[in-house]
């Protein structure tokens, strides 16, 4: 597919999708360009900025998820949307995702709360193709960093929205113009947790602090202030210090 004859869709929430808009909006005008909101954006700026608000704002038309099917012509870009794609429902096939672990590992749900939580000196955003799997497709890019000893769930959160933004700019020309290479994930070497295999209200109650690397990650992995912080004590922890086989908590 040539010239001008496609369309561009930017699906998902937060910064990563509004900033991927954006540079669409600047570098790729002679497209059609649409915007696939998160049906939990209600058009209102909180922690983070609202998508459905910027594309509103920039006069990108907004679609439905039915709406795309159809589309022939179609490049998808999922940064962050909320569900599943249905990829038999779709005639085009050129849909992509940004992953927020370094696939195979960590498939599905929960991804930066686990990764830390389990202890990974690395985490990374991946480019793939979308599939009928979860998080399965055909990898076309990485982009990984250290995850330093001291950081939080939201520290690594906004890590990783920048990092998505710089994998999609890096692939974006590759991708429409058709000249990128994907390889095979080894799905024996990774792993996958659904919506249900995490509770975070259940385990941000701490009834134990042991002086080990292993608590260290559960309780920084769980400090998100927008949505959560652990309690220890009736106190909500706001950062964990490890040093010196030693953790020294800080409270609101």
């Amino acid at each position: 597919m040539h010239g001008k004859n496609k369309t561009i869709c930017i699906a998902g929430k937060n910064d990563c999708a509004i900033k991927a808009l954006s540079y669409v909006i600047k570098k790729y005008r002679k497209y059609k360009i649409l915007a696939l909101p998160n049906k939990t954006d209600n058009g209102v700026d909180n922690w983070q900025k609202s998508f459905k608000k910027f594309a509103k704002r920039k006069k990108v038309e907004i679609v439905s998820l039915n709406s795309l099917y159809r589309r022939k012509d179609l490049y998808l870009f999922s940064l962050e949307y909320e569900n599943i794609l249905p990829v038999k429902k779709f005639i085009s096939k050129n849909l992509y995702n940004l992953h927020f672990s370094l696939l195979p590992k960590y498939r599905g749900c929960h991804t930066n709360y686990l990764q830390i939580a389990k202890g990974e000196k690395k985490s990374g955003v991946t480019l793939h193709e979308i599939d009928n799997g979860i998080d399965t497709g055909r990898i076309i890019d990485k982009i990984d960093f250290n995850i330093p000893l001291n950081s939080t769930g939201y520290d690594n959160y906004k890590t990783l929205l920048k990092k998505s933004v710089l994998l999609f700019k890096k692939n974006f020309s590759k991708i429409i113009n058709g000249n990128y290479s994907s390889k095979k994930q080894n799905l024996k070497a990774g792993s996958y947790f659904n919506r249900k295999s995490i509770n975070y209200k259940k385990i941000a109650h701490l009834k134990l602090i042991r002086h080990n690397k292993i608590t260290h990650n559960k309780i920084r992995a769980l400090i998100f202030d927008p949505y959560q912080l652990p309690i220890y004590n009736g106190k909500k922890i706001k950062k964990s210090i490890f040093k010196d086989k030693k953790i020294k908590l800080f409270y609101l």
